[in-house]
């Protein structure tokens, strides 16, 4: 009887040692709190807001129409024209633009006129030339639907020209500050005010003009590297 439970424990034996060296094991892979190895990475991650279309080397023509929100009180002045740009890079950018001007007589000029049969005693725009200088800002997209977005570059320009009045030709000093949308990689759409400094003859004196062109303007890009 002896011989048949010792036979017995010699048997199991193996089973327990093997249970006690399995649970052995899995308590060394319990790592203890304080001592857990951080998941997350602390490695910083950058986006990086390439272009759709790059701007180098690329020649770009366009046409414009503005209106004159700082007119003179007896006049409406439009404009029309053409401009065209060389960009270097995605940021500078080197153009030149011509505008002819069409004035009209405002409310109150109208009122001078039918009233006491008088015109409005000044000088007025005829047409400008000007070379400027462009330097693109931020260069962000508009997400207009799910599948469609819409790029833009915020820029400013400075520049001079000559302004053609009824008188005579002044020197001119421009300010441009507007947004450029880019539709598709071949085209563009311009929106922005564009300020003329001048000296204009009113009744034997110089007077400091300040024209504040509103504008829309659409182009066409072609040549460069991308396109």
């Amino acid at each position: 009887m002896k011989k048949i439970i010792l036979s017995l424990l010699i048997l199991q034996s193996p089973s327990f040692l093997a249970k006690d060296s399995l649970e052995e094991k899995l308590e060394q892979l319990n790592i203890p709190s304080h001592k857990v190895t951080p998941v997350v990475s602390k490695d910083k991650l950058y986006v990086v807001n390439t272009r759709y279309s790059g701007l180098v080397k690329r020649h770009e023509v366009s046409f414009f129409g503005a209106n004159n929100f700082n007119a003179d009180g007896h006049l409406v002045t439009k404009q029309g024209g053409v401009a065209y740009r060389y960009h270097f890079n995605d940021k500078w950018e080197l153009g030149a633009r011509y505008g002819r001007y069409s004035n009209q007589l405002s409310q109150s000029g109208q009122t001078l006129l039918n009233e006491y049969s008088l015109l409005p005693d000044s000088d007025y725009s005829v047409s400008s030339m000007t070379l400027f200088t462009s330097y693109n800002t931020v260069y962000g997209k508009v997400r207009m639907t799910k599948e469609s977005v819409l790029y833009f570059d915020q820029f400013i320009s400075l520049g001079v020209g000559r302004m053609e009045t009824a008188i005579g030709n002044q020197l001119m000093l421009v300010g441009d500050l507007g947004l450029s949308f880019w539709l598709g990689k071949n085209f563009s759409a311009r929106f922005g005010l564009n300020n003329e400094l001048y000296n204009r003859e009113q009744r034997g004196n110089k007077k400091l003009i300040h024209n504040v062109m509103g504008y829309v303007e659409m182009g066409l890009l072609f040549g460069g590297m991308n396109i």
